[in-house]
């Protein structure tokens, strides 16, 4: 696979202060390009590490010194048992805010909340079983953290699923795609009507109250093979977050409660979405998801760092599309991966030998990564950026195998 990459200096000049064209086979090739990188490392702020502009262009998170103070939240978070959801509730609890926490396992809730008590108080946890794709089960759920905590003051869904299964729409069991339909279209809908109804009745705040609706590979409507569902129930997020919008700023009953309704991408994380696909990838997407993707602790800590920063900053009055895997982010992500090695075989071995066995040892790297690629492409006039080009029917072709 051929990478052609070019970096230029954030004040757009036209002279390059680094270029490179890799074929990541050849050793030779790769140790000249380095030593070039070494001496020109020093024009380029973006791999300069004494740049603030490199610090914001690698890092994932905001740091706290920037974030302007937040009143305690009451914070309610679906899917929050496992994964991704159970650390943006561990992070908000971290941060002095008050969690609800729920997925459809009593079990687990009960176990979850348990914990969550025994590390940040009694008052500050609450949690119940429910079901997002039933319009019961949420309204319990919503009254419930109400009753515990005396509120909802942001409202994220998160919960989500891809069945597991990564096959062809045809080969697919249509139980699961009838699972994960319900789950991430019709439950996104029905918790945005109950968080909503659920914030018109409360006393209008500063910041206004806020509900956040989870991205994920298919959001940006490109296309996510052998994971179709998953990528249709994701395409709606954006369009039913600008129609809610509008919804609350023409609803007489509604405009005046300062509600507002955001997209959130938490980017690439490692979580069972994409380890549940080792079966259907290889090598080119072990690469990425080394390359790409963070633990859910990570992604969870920058997401909620994020979203505190922009509330504030917006002071509760626009809607926001949050991301962490931005085109620039990802490009410095892939360029130390290729130039420097970083992270290379963090979560799987990425050649095909080194695998004991190639069918369960290998995990999915989402083509979402590839769009990323072009993402950041479209923005070479304008950011760090001048030219990223990746063989991208050969990386989609081994991503599929």
């Amino acid at each position: 696979m051929m990478i052609t990459t070019t970096v230029i200096n954030q004040s757009r000049a036209t002279t390059p202060c680094y270029s490179l064209n890799l074929n990541h086979r050849d050793r030779t090739t790769r140790s000249s390009i380095k030593a070039s990188f070494l001496l020109r490392r020093r024009r380029c702020p973006i791999f300069n590490n004494t740049s603030s502009s490199a610090a914001t262009a690698t890092s994932t998170t905001t740091t706290t010194t920037s974030r302007p103070r937040m009143n305690q939240k009451k914070v309610l978070i679906t899917g929050s048992t496992k994964g991704l959801g159970f650390e943006i509730a561990k992070q908000f609890l971290e941060q002095g805010d008050r969690v609800c926490v729920t997925s459809r396992n009593e079990a687990n809730v009960k176990f979850t909340v348990s914990q969550f008590k025994k590390m940040y108080g009694n008052d500050n946890v609450c949690g119940v079983a429910c079901d997002v794709s039933s319009a019961k089960d949420i309204e319990k759920l919503a009254k419930h953290c109400v009753d515990s905590l005396g509120g909802v003051d942001f409202w994220i869904n998160n919960a989500g699923t891809n069945g597991y299964e990564y096959n062809d729409i045809v080969d697919q069991d249509p139980e699961t795609i009838e699972e994960v339909v319900r789950t991430n279209s019709l439950g996104t809908l029905l918790c945005c009507r109950e968080a909503i109804r659920t914030m018109r009745e409360q006393e209008k705040t500063d910041v206004g109250y806020h509900v956040f609706n989870m991205e994920g590979a298919g959001s940006d409507g490109a296309e996510t093979r052998k994971y179709a569902a998953y990528g249709f129930t994701k395409a709606g997020l954006s369009q039913l977050t600008k129609t809610l919008n509008k919804e609350l700023q023409t609803n007489e009953k509604l405009k005046d409660k300062m509600i507002k309704v955001h997209t959130v991408s938490p980017g690439m994380v490692f979580t069972d979405l994409i380890s549940s696909g080792r079966y259907s990838f290889g090598k080119q997407g072990r690469m990425f998801v080394n390359a790409l993707a963070e633990p859910a602790n990570v992604a969870a800590s920058g997401l909620v760092e994020k979203i505190k920063v922009e509330i504030a900053k917006s002071e509760g009055k626009k809607s926001l599309a949050i991301k962490l895997l931005t085109p620039d982010v990802a490009v410095v992500k892939l360029f130390n991966r290729f130039v420097k090695q970083v992270n290379k075989d963090r979560y799987y071995p990425e050649n095909d030998e080194d695998c004991e066995n190639i069918m369960t040892e290998c995990i999915v790297g989402e083509v979402q990564s590839v769009n990323l690629l072009a993402g950041a492409q479209s923005k070479v006039d304008d950011d760090v950026v001048s030219q990223l080009v990746v063989a991208k029917e050969e990386v989609q072709e081994n991503l599929s195998r």
